[in-house]
């Protein structure tokens, strides 16, 4: 072999070991899939495939979003909140159990090279079980309009495709703007978000999704007005809420049905706690999809800014 050749060999060389290096990826031996390895919201260190072939999503939203970037899935969780556009793209798709009951053995079987959950601890738990049959589990944090936005372009990575994912970003952005360019020089009103049940009550700070879009669209939630509440979902107090008068109250509930609010609205009527509150004298409680806005609902999220911004501020426009 010549001296010229065997330079140029060496040159192709370092810059495949180059470029490898700065992509930050690797190949196992005898594979051809290529690696990378990422930080999920839980600060754990994933190695997964720099484009996933067999994924499998453990709730909607991900989902949602990475149909959105131009993936698919071979694995999709049991859920009554899919729409009809990504139910009908993912029909054919085995389920693997509810987001807060993933079935594991349904997961093993059908041999995915990611799992895609959020931070809940029916996703968590099984990361130990999944990493031992060579599964990486991402826990993909979605509890702001941010969120989103990083999501998007994430899965666009994932996939491939990234312009795709960017169309839908850009889409959603527009959304955001047009919605929240109406909220200046407005006043928020005064408004609680309960979440639950008749019976089983809490109330939702900035820190849940629902409280997030409440702070995007100007604030006003009487949850942020006490420092000392720390955690997204909180117990409701009718002492801290008679104190603070809320003018709206958006009652939210995983289960599909308007029919809660009307059964919350005449318990609160016949209640001598709740008939002085603001928003119950002047009937202003709204009930708010959980689909929409229990859970991050990924590319749908500026339908829920329009809900909410007419529950806020213009209730008598019909939505």
């Amino acid at each position: 072999m010549s001296k010229n050749i065997k330079i140029f060999l060496g040159l192709v060389l370092l810059a495949v070991l180059g470029a490898a290096l700065f992509w930050g990826t690797h190949r196992d031996a005898g594979e051809k899939t290529v690696f990378r390895e990422v930080t999920d919201s839980t600060g754990t260190n994933v190695r997964i495939p720099v484009h996933p072939q067999r994924v499998i999503f453990l709730n909607v939203s991900n989902m949602d979003m990475y149909y959105a970037a131009g993936g698919k899935a071979i694995g999709k969780p049991t859920s009554q909140s899919m729409d009809d556009d990504l139910q009908a793209a993912s029909k054919d798709v085995p389920e693997v159990g509810m987001i807060h009951n993933p079935n594991i053995e349904t997961i093993l079987s059908l041999n995915p090279d990611l799992v895609i959950g959020v931070n809940v601890p029916f996703h968590t738990n099984i990361r130990e079980t999944l990493q031992q049959a060579g599964i990486p589990l991402y826990i993909n944090k979605l509890d702001t309009y941010e969120d989103v936005l990083s999501t998007l372009d994430f899965f666009g990575s994932l996939t491939g495709n990234t312009e795709m994912a960017t169309s839908a970003k850009t889409r959603i952005e527009d959304s955001y703007n047009q919605v929240v360019s109406k909220v200046k020089g407005k006043t928020p009103p005064r408004s609680l978000i309960i979440f639950g049940a008749p019976g089983s009550l809490n109330m939702a700070t900035r820190k849940s999704f629902s409280g997030d879009l409440v702070e995007q669209l100007g604030g006003g939630n009487i949850a942020d007005l006490d420092q000392t509440l720390d955690e997204a979902i909180v117990p409701l107090s009718m002492e801290y809420v008679t104190k603070q008068d809320p003018e709206v109250i958006l009652f939210i509930s995983m289960m599909p049905s308007p029919e809660l609010v009307e059964n919350f609205k005449a318990e609160m009527s016949k209640s001598s706690l709740w008939q002085g509150v603001d928003a119950v004298k002047k009937g202003r409680i709204y009930y708010l999809s959980g689909s929409l806005f229990s859970v991050n609902p990924g590319t749908k999220i500026g339908n829920s800014l329009e809900i909410l911004y007419h529950d806020l501020y213009e209730p008598e426009v019909v939505k």
